[in-house]
């Protein structure tokens, strides 16, 4: 089991409020290896919180997240971004290139930050570039690319760590349809290869590209699909269904 995730809750209190708010209330749900997972939720159903979690970002009240066995809510505050560079690759929907370096050194950046040897750099880059078609934008600026291409530049970022898991934020979000349908083909592809993934949408379009969705819904894992062998299609129509059942339904 590559990802084990058990009993989570989280509860927010504000500091001059004694008033509580609860996020997720007993999340449970396991990734193994070579999976591509999409979870869906409607605003404020705690898909956000429940990322922000596994990404090492926040702290859960209560509950383990095990990854390879290791539980990440126990890792010490000082290590935490060496974790994240050495284990999670990360896919945001607003890009996070920084605008003062090029694309290579975009790339290049995790591994810099975790003391890789250039060689080791260039060899892992050598790699992704075809694959991700970016090779003819390395040297350029990220304000020279379109969203599509930055989209891209992100993901090559996100695996050159070679993580064990890629966490995506609403990958689609900043894309128009054509690009969208790239980027969703293009991350099939790479979890083809092996690569895990886990990604959080509110678009059933791009949860039917993944092989099992899972609904959150009042801070609980509610339901889940899988794809098996159907078309991405076939498995839109069945996400679309069962979100607006969910959106009808009161969680007790």
């Amino acid at each position: 089991m590559l990802l084990q995730v058990s009993h989570l809750q989280k509860i927010f209190q504000t500091r001059f409020s004694k008033e509580k708010t609860t996020a997720l209330r007993d999340v449970n749900f396991s990734v193994e290896e070579g999976e591509y997972i999409a979870i869906m939720g409607e605003s404020g159903s705690g898909k956000t919180t429940l990322l922000n979690i596994l990404a090492t970002l926040e702290k859960p009240t209560s509950g383990s997240v095990l990854l390879s066995g290791r539980d990440v809510t126990k890792i010490k505050e000082n290590k935490l971004a060496e974790f994240r560079r050495s284990h999670l690759g990360f896919v945001f929907q607003d890009f996070n290139l920084l605008d003062t370096l090029s694309i290579r050194d975009n790339i290049y950046l995790p591994l810099v930050l975790g003391r890789k040897k250039i060689h080791v750099m260039e060899e892992r880059l050598e790699k992704l570039a075809p694959r991700l078609a970016i090779t003819d934008l390395l040297s350029k600026q990220p304000f020279e690319l379109s969203g599509g291409q930055k989209q891209r530049v992100a993901i090559t970022r996100a695996l050159i760590t070679e993580p064990d898991i890629v966490l995506a934020d609403e990958p689609t979000a900043a894309l128009d349809f054509k690009n969208s349908e790239r980027l969703l083909t293009l991350l099939e592809e790479i979890n083809a290869t092996g690569q895990t993934i886990l990604m959080v949408t509110h678009s059933a379009i791009a949860a039917s590209h993944a092989k099992r969705v899972l609904f959150i819904k009042d801070g609980l894992i509610f339901h889940q699909l899988y794809r098996a062998n159907r078309e991405s299609s076939d498995f839109m129509q069945e996400i679309s269904m069962t979100m607006t059942n969910l959106l009808g339904t009161e969680v007790r």
